[in-house]
């Protein structure tokens, strides 16, 4: 009897494990031989978590633009499993993230992203491979590390990207793949697969959450609170594989312990790949500095956050020869992913009780304002700043920072000064406390100048947000006790049978509701003059609507509407006189027209900087706007086109001399530009043009020896490099260009500046004067040139307008204040 039920488990035993597929057996081929789309990925997964119903649970957590399903798999234990949702709260509770005690123990959370770039494939490949080991039951190594540990998988955070990638790899490769780079299976058409619909590098937008997948991903990935965030990237097909630990600058916020034990991990994997004699690096190029990426952001929330690099991208294929001739395959670069994958969580869990003490820590820390090096940060309210507050309000509540209101008074660095300043506080004062659970990303996103351990860095260096935002602000050592929530009151607008309607031009906002209702049929002016009615004060561009030029529109619906979706406040009128300024019949108070905008998109312009201006307009402006391939200039209807927004790239029809004169015809007789960063250069060396680059003055400049040396080569490189600082503008107040704006801060990318327009040539309107940098690393080489040139300007060409700017105002669309100047030029700017 007992040889029969022993025979019996055997046979259940077996018969349970035929029923788990690994992934060459579910696929049909052996991963990495072919591009396996996301569909096919999810569909695995969800294989393996019907098989092993008790190990391995998922969940969806929102849809990409184009409307493909993402979705995290939870894979551990059966004991674990069981109590997922234990273990959830009870980590929020350690990381003070909500209230009460943890009760029972914690497994150390290990989260793997994957495919944040579509092209770059070989890790949701690698993804299933992990997968399969975690619960193949005849793993017993894993079997213990999923006692200890809990992991979350995220198969693809791009599936468009991914799927755009996958479509057209399988679509033009053959039987066997080529080798060759020239091949074409290895030449992604624009814009490839690493950005998603609108363009845009995922694994930039992590804080910012502009990109409906960022936004829907935070909101899972905030729910759990990893102690481990793993990011998976391929970086160039000639370089072998990059680990942790990374490179300097480390944002000073990291704490001894995350150095410390990214190192561990790193070391582990180290001897793994000796054992195989494959080639890696670290503590090269990718640092640990700006707060937007996939391994920095998690770092700011208490996490050890990583990159992983493997060889590869869109240029690899299937297969790929390198410069020394070996090949590189589709199949190697998943392999080594996974085997990357399954290293961490074999040296985590072996460390778990530590990795979850040392989480703890780091929110006690935080709360206690043990990483804080300000403790309170107080944004000024101003009602014309209303909007820019709302909008920051939103931001922080994406990333689950607290905020409120106090009273008394409080000293401090003031933002726009770099004095220090004794302030009163207001009700409508938004204060920012640095002790609280996410005390190190506040330190980060508000801190007036990071400081750099190293200006050898990956990205920007400056972000603080009341810079991005232009609101006042101040950071201030003071810890303030009597805090109560905050809140700006509702807008319900209540609108009358009056003359018509006002609303303050003061913020994006602003703008999004004039957006609204152009695309409405709304008839709507704007007043070049700041006017009064009654005690309210309005600024310059403030827009009027007037009851009788409306009657074919049902105005006060679409009014009334608009305005409380975007919380705008909409002033009546009773009539058209207005006090300090021109009544509403005055020649000043322009009637604003429907502007018909194109913008070229594809080939040959950057594509990043294409998705900035298309998603502005389609998800932030909510206004339509044409996309025409530039190779097809001629087809265009020029006549029908009132905008034509020039994006950074390379326009070759300025080149050709039929196609440039056509283009000079239609701005000739009404047409208007806004050209952003490297278009204003190619628009400048125009006939017509009156911009000229600005000329460094090298009179007196010392001889430098010859000799260089070339160990010091990228140090030296350095003296003329910013990968971005923020500096002040001053800008002319009374241009519609910047109405709406009293600060403007921009990011300072390059060493681009221009001479100024004599008076007779154009409109200066706004420029960098001297010692006008405000945060980030400049060379000093640079830095002593960035001063007293022309960013902004307007220029007349027959009856047209162009509009100069040569900073890019809509930078990964979180430059709020950029934003206002996009839609001043496009509504505003011209007659």
């Amino acid at each position: 009897m007992k040889k029969l039920l022993l025979f019996l488990l055997c046979v259940c035993y077996s018969t349970s494990y035929a029923q788990i597929k690994s992934p060459a057996e579910f696929l049909g081929y052996q991963v990495g031989t072919k591009v396996t789309p996301h569909w096919k990925i999810l569909t695995y997964f969800d294989h393996i978590a019907s098989q092993f119903p008790n190990q391995v649970k998922s969940e969806d957590y929102g849809t990409s633009v184009e409307g493909r399903p993402m979705r995290v798999y939870y894979i551990s234990s059966a004991a674990n499993i069981s109590r997922l949702e234990e273990i959830r709260t009870n980590n929020l509770r350690l990381a003070h993230a909500i209230d009460g005690n943890a009760q029972g123990t914690t497994p150390a959370i290990i989260w793997m992203s994957n495919n944040v770039h579509g092209n770059e494939t070989s890790s949701a490949e690698a993804a299933m491979m992990t997968l399969y080991e975690l619960v193949n039951p005849a793993n017993a190594k894993a079997k213990g590390w999923l006692e200890k540990s809990l992991v979350i998988i995220d198969p693809s955070l791009n599936p468009d990207g991914t799927d755009r990638y996958a479509n057209f790899h399988n679509g033009v490769i053959g039987k066997n793949y080529n080798p060759d780079l020239y091949a074409r299976e290895h030449r992604e058409p624009w814009p490839g697969g690493r950005y998603n619909h609108y363009y845009f590098d995922l694994n930039r937008d992590w804080a910012w959450q502009t990109q409906a997948e960022s936004t829907q991903r935070a909101v899972i990935y905030n729910k759990w609170l990893p102690h481990i965030h793993v990011d998976f990237h391929e970086q160039g097909i000639n370089s072998p594989y990059y680990f942790p630990p990374a490179a300097e600058p480390f944002h000073e916020v990291i704490t001894p312990w995350q150095r410390e034990f990214q190192t561990t991990i790193g070391k582990h994997n180290a001897q793994y790949f000796d054992s195989k004699g494959w080639l890696y690096f670290t503590k090269e190029r990718f640092d640990l500095f700006y707060p937007s990426y996939g391994d920095t952001y998690p770092l700011y929330s208490g996490a050890i956050g990583m990159t992983y690099e493997k060889a590869g991208n869109g240029s690899a294929g299937l297969g790929v020869y390198l410069d020394n001739r070996d090949t590189l395959t589709l199949v190697d670069r998943a392999i080594q992913h996974h085997a990357s994958g399954l290293n961490v969580v074999d040296v985590v869990s072996a460390h778990a009780d530590k990795v979850v003490e040392e989480f703890k820590k780091f929110a006690n820390d935080a709360v206690a304002g043990k990483l804080s090096s300000y403790h309170t940060y107080v944004i000024k309210y101003d009602s014309n700043n209303e909007g820019r507050i709302r909008a920051l309000m939103n931001l922080m509540d994406k990333n689950k920072i607290n905020y409120y209101s106090a009273t008394g008074g409080i000293k401090g660095l003031d933002y726009f000064s770099k004095k220090e300043q004794s302030y009163n506080l207001t009700e409508n004062d938004l204060v920012i406390p640095g002790s609280q659970a996410k005390a190190a990303l506040i330190r980060v996103l508000f801190e007036p100048d990071a400081k750099l351990t190293d200006s050898v860095t990956y990205d920007i260096t400056a972000w603080s947000l009341p810079y991005v935002y232009g609101v006042p602000a101040i950071a201030s050592q003071n810890k303030l006790t009597n805090l109560k929530a905050y809140q700006l009151p509702n807008v319900n607008n209540t609108l009358s049978a009056g003359f018509g309607y006002a609303i303050k031009w003061n913020g994006f906002s602003a703008a999004q509701l004039t957006a609204a209702l152009l695309k409405n049929k709304v008839k709507i002016k704007s007043s070049e003059q700041s006017f009064k009615i009654a005690n309210e004060e309005f600024p310059k561009g403030s827009i009027l609507i007037m009851k009788n030029a409306n009657q074919a529109v049902n105005l006060e619906k679409i009014l009334k509407e608009q305005a409380d979706r975007l919380q705008v406040k909409v002033y009546n009128l009773s009539s058209g006189i207005v006090e300090g300024g021109k009544d509403l019949g005055s020649s000043d108070v322009k009637t604003l027209k429907a502007p018909k905008v194109m913008m070229f998109a594809g080939e040959g312009l950057r594509a990043t900087n294409v998705g900035e201006v298309w998603h502005y307009f389609d998800e932030q402006l909510d206004y339509p706007i044409a996309l025409v391939n530039p190779a097809d200039f001629s087809r265009v209807k020029w006549n029908e086109i009132d905008v034509l927004v020039m994006s950074n790239g390379s326009y070759p029809f300025l080149r050709d001399k039929a196609q440039s004169a056509a283009f000079a015809s239609w701005l000739n007789a009404g047409g208007k530009v806004i050209a952003l960063e490297s278009a204003v250069g190619q628009l400048a060396s125009q006939e017509w043009s009156n911009l000229k680059t600005l000329k460094q003055d090298s009179a007196g400049q010392s001889k430098s020896s010859p000799l260089k040396k070339y160990g010091d080569r990228e140090r030296e490189s350095l003296k003329e490099y910013t990968a971005g600082a923020i500096y002040k503008v001053t800008f002319d107040q009374s241009h519609p260009l910047m109405f709406g704006i009293k600060d403007y801060f921009t990011l300072k990318q390059d060493a681009n500046l221009y001479q100024y327009l004599d008076d007779s040539k154009g409109w200066n309107i706004g420029y960098i004067g001297e010692n006008a940098k405000m945060s980030g690393f400049v060379g000093n080489t640079l830095a002593k040139k960035l001063k007293n040139g022309l960013l902004f300007a307007e220029q007349k060409v027959g009856q047209g307008t162009v509009i100069y700017l040569t900073d890019n105002v809509l930078f990964r669309n979180f430059w709020e204040n950029g934003k206002v100047i996009m839609a001043n030029a496009v509504f505003l700017t011209a007659d």
